[in-house]
């Protein structure tokens, strides 16, 4: 079950939020944010029309596509390779009575199984424990690796996951990941 947290985080400038539900901000719908979304980043091109139509109707799809897990509670565009690999993170929180690194790692394989190939305790964020892993499973006949930053705090876990199949893209973006995940901070008294 997803819940609201009292959080906030920063994206690099290469990072943009893409809304999972309407109205957002000034956004009544999914075509107007994407609309902006192209116009922003290739304002100042000689982009051609179908350029722009290729990015909006982009933008649009990974709007409405549905979260690898269910309950994504935001998701982050890495938008700096338009025309690239796709690189899209989910953030997800959740309710639990974890309360260890260990209690961490019995979840990181939660809706992917698969096995762990790298993990590591954090000591260096605003969570209680946290914890990174690098996950490889079978889904669908593909090989597919995720990183996982996973940090629980006040009875909340946060899961920042990114999947792909390609573990050059994975290791390319790793760090990247963990500035966003590091930088996730809370109000007082959360």
């Amino acid at each position: 079950m997803a819940v609201t947290s009292g959080y906030a985080l920063s994206l690099p400038a290469t990072w943009i939020p893409i809304p999972t539900g309407f109205p957002w901000q000034s956004f009544d719908d999914p075509t107007a944010w994407a609309t902006e979304v192209a116009d922003s980043l290739l304002e100042g091109l000689d982009a051609p029309q179908e350029v722009r139509s290729g990015v909006r109707e982009a933008a649009e799809a990974l709007q409405t596509m549905p979260s690898p897990l269910p309950g994504a509670l935001e998701r982050f565009w890495r938008v700096e390779g338009i025309g690239g690999p796709t690189v899209v993170a989910h953030l997800y929180v959740t309710e639990s009575d974890v309360d260890s690194a260990e209690g961490l790692m019995d979840m990181v394989r939660a809706g992917i199984g698969g096995r762990v190939q790298t993990w590591r305790v954090w000591t260096d964020t605003a969570f209680e424990h946290a914890i990174e892993a690098v996950i490889v499973a079978e889904i669908d006949g593909a090989t597919v690796a995720s990183v996982r930053q996973i940090g629980v705090r006040a009875g909340l876990v946060y899961l920042l996951d990114f999947l792909t199949e390609d573990p050059l893209l994975l290791e390319a973006v790793q760090s990247e990941l963990q500035d966003i995940f590091r930088s996730i901070h809370f109000a007082t008294g959360v």
